[in-house]
């Protein structure tokens, strides 16, 4: 004997409860998406602020001690800090583009987008060459540049530093391209699909299988985020279109 009310069915409770459970886990792994772009955050500027230290350190030392200071930060710069200066960039820009923030929305999102596409410019070509230089100089027996080195390495720390109390505090307020934006939804514009669990699944593996392969680029991370940008401007135009051609 059947126990369902009359007129009712049990298959729209069970969609439903899969529904809510998906997007539980859709939740929990944009958490961790975040999580991860907060800790290497942190050990992005944490490293900086050792590097610095053991530069300052190294150049109050003597004979082999130096040189094993230079080269001891040079370790800490190649394992942990460039591995966590990539992460955090990454991750940051795929909060951006996967959810509703964007890049240029808010000024602070804006701002820390500028600064950390400056920094990864800037570190790739001019400071990641510098501590090297000096090792090589150390070597050789010859004096080494200090001031390009210091000056590189403490601008670096003051800029990730800035953007993460741009992250607690938040300032400014929004764009006029997102002001724009709010009044085509309160006008019922088209709205944007949210990404699905599979897609943050993705997301959180692309750096494993990049430094899984030891690329010597970031080809995979930022080829994702240059990638899913580019996706989702198409995917926003074309429900642009779609509503203005039913209307016809």
């Amino acid at each position: 004997m059947s126990r369902e009310m009359p007129g009712c069915s049990a298959e729209p409770v069970r969609a439903g409860f899969i529904s809510m459970k998906t997007n539980s886990r859709t939740k929990h792994a944009r958490q961790l998406l975040l999580w991860l772009h907060v800790l290497t955050a942190v050990a992005w500027c944490t490293m900086q602020l050792a590097q610095l230290a053991l530069l300052l350190h190294g150049w109050a030392a003597d004979g082999p001690a130096r040189l094993a200071t230079f080269e001891l930060a040079e370790f800490l710069e190649n394992t942990i800090l460039d591995p966590a200066a990539i992460i955090s960039a990454y991750t940051g820009m795929m909060l951006s583009a996967l959810t509703s923030w964007g890049f240029f929305k808010h000024r602070w999102v804006m701002v820390k987008f500028i600064i950390t596409v400056a920094l990864l410019v800037i570190a790739s070509t001019v400071v990641s060459r510098l501590l090297p230089a000096v090792i090589e100089a150390l070597r050789a027996g010859t004096d080494e540049p200090r001031i390009p080195i210091l000056v590189g390495t403490c601008g670096m720390a003051c800029a990730t530093a800035f953007m993460l109390w741009v992250s607690v505090v938040k300032p400014w307020g929004k764009t006029a391209r997102y002001a724009a934006d709010l009044k085509a939804k309160k006008a019922g514009g088209p709205k944007v699909p949210e990404p699905t669990l599979l897609v943050y699944v993705v997301v959180l593996l692309i750096p494993a299988v990049e430094f899984g392969l030891a690329l010597d680029y970031p080809i995979l991370t930022f080829g994702t985020v240059i990638g899913y940008s580019i996706y989702k401007s198409v995917s926003r135009r074309s429900n642009k279109v779609e509503p203005v051609a039913a209307a016809r």
